[in-house]
């Protein structure tokens, strides 16, 4: 069963313990049963343990403990013990919560981990019929054994401590990543020549000739903060020559996109215009999703560039469109650093999203991007992205939650904080590129097929 802890938690646990660690996992709920003997069994006689709350609505948080906790039956005392939060609703939002000294602060006995100010269960505990652990909120980040520095059970768990996992780590020495000896997906290569045929092939890509359009409309959809204008600037730097942040970006609470936004590269070396337009749309977030009728209207071709929403079918600005105003391709945009902590009301949400593409016989693919926040590996090399086992792990899980072949996802990094061109980023965005151009195709061709055949039955 995987673990649920990424390489961006672990770099900011190891910061707030002060030293590089990796991180062993010891005890996990979901694998191992809700027993406090097997937890004791565990993890009781282990120094430095990490113990990671993963709550049902995207939020986590947990504690630190440099004491084992042995067989003690009565409450104990360690100073350097801290709780902390890492998500907040699926966002990426961490903070540690030190202990205040004086006051006992930790407890094993009958206990699953248990904090003074962050409980677990006592004795055992059970999944309910929604696949959820409803721990203890004894006490819950109350502030009196720990600084909660304004923070409240309500901003960091959303007033309940209802968790799909728990995790338990030992803080051992820091080992990088694990390498396949095999890459788990074939590629040409990471070289100029690969990047100068991937380059070829968009700046030559034409819509299929039949329907006689002059672009591909390409949706973007995903989080806020996923990465869907960084995507745009990406490809935009590619063929510019030097990074480019045409399209705002940020990791803002709200979207930075407002409305449909049709963006299209030129190429510099002809000054034309390549035949795709990227539509970027609002980013999704709690309580304030993009409406399902929205996407609707979107998906048809009845909602035009720069444009916000519309009420009606009839009163939309575009009241008949054409093949040519339609989307041709669904591309979801989803942060593989929180992949793990999407909460159930944005699945469900990406979910009806993609049902509605199917409807209509839209292809559609899955961008995780900031992979390299999720793998050590990856962040100092991303040529080795295919040789990474937790890079492949994120791939399967996008995989299984979009029920879609494992070759219509593309883990990719974009520019966010380089300052240069690199090729084995180029190559990535480029291969993802070019498979939405050609599902695209796909798309013109099925759409022909069905005009040519209604044509023959009048």
């Amino acid at each position: 069963m995987d673990k649920l802890l990424t390489s961006k938690m672990k770099k900011q646990l190891s910061h707030w313990i002060g030293r590089d660690r990796q991180f062993k996992l010891l005890y996990k709920l979901t694998r191992d049963g809700g027993s406090a003997e097997t937890y004791r069994l565990r993890c009781a006689y282990d120094w430095q343990t990490v113990i990671i709350f993963y709550n049902a609505d995207g939020n986590v948080y947990g504690g630190y403990l440099s004491k084992n906790l042995g067989n003690t039956q009565n409450w104990r005392k360690d100073p350097l013990a801290f709780l902390f939060k890492l998500y907040t609703a699926g966002n990426w939002k961490p903070m540690k919560f030190p202990y205040i000294d004086g006051e006992n602060n930790i407890v094993a006995d009958s206990y699953g981990p248990w904090f003074y100010s962050l409980p677990s269960f006592q004795t055992s505990i059970r999944m309910d019929e929604n696949n959820v652990y409803n721990l203890s909120t004894s006490n819950f980040f109350d502030g009196q054994r720990f600084d909660m520095k304004g923070e409240t059970a309500q901003s960091v768990a959303n007033g309940h401590n209802n968790v799909t996992d728990l995790e338990v780590y030992h803080a051992t020495e820091f080992s990088p990543d694990e390498e396949l000896q095999s890459p788990w997906r074939g590629s040409k290569g990471w070289n100029l020549q690969v990047l100068q045929e991937l380059k070829e092939f968009i700046v030559e890509y034409k819509p299929l000739e039949e329907m006689k359009i002059p672009e591909v409309n390409i949706l973007l959809i995903g989080q806020v903060g996923a990465g869907k204008s960084s995507f745009f600037n990406t490809i935009n730097s590619i063929f510019k020559g030097e990074i480019s942040s045409r399209a705002c970006t940020g990791g803002a609470e709200n979207s930075l996109t407002q409305k449909l936004e049709k963006l299209r590269i030129r190429d510099p070396s002809t000054k034309k215009y390549l035949r795709f337009w990227i539509c970027d749309t609002c980013g999704i977030q709690e309580g304030e999703a993009i409406q399902n009728e929205d996407i609707g209207f979107i998906l048809d071709g009845h909602l035009p560039n720069r444009n916000t929403r519309i009420e009606t079918e009839t009163s939309g600005p575009v009241k008949e469109p054409t093949v040519k105003e339609k989307i041709h391709v669904v591309v979801f945009i989803l942060d593989g650093s929180n992949l793990n902590f999407l909460s159930k009301d944005m699945i469900k949400k990406l979910k009806e999203i993609k049902s509605l593409a199917v409807d209509r016989g839209v292809p559609h693919l899955v961008f995780l991007t900031k992979i390299d926040e999720i793998c050590e590996l990856v962040s100092d090399d991303v040529s080795k992205v295919y040789k990474s086992k937790t890079i492949k792990n994120a791939v399967d899980k996008a995989r299984d939650l979009f029920a879609i072949p494992t070759f219509h996802v593309f883990p990719i990094k974009n520019y966010e904080k380089e300052s240069e061109l690199q090729t084995s980023m180029n190559i990535l965005a480029l291969m993802a590129l070019q498979k939405s151009l050609m599902v695209a195709n796909e798309f013109l061709e099925n759409h022909y097929e069905l005009k040519q055949d209604k044509m023959e039955i009048e």
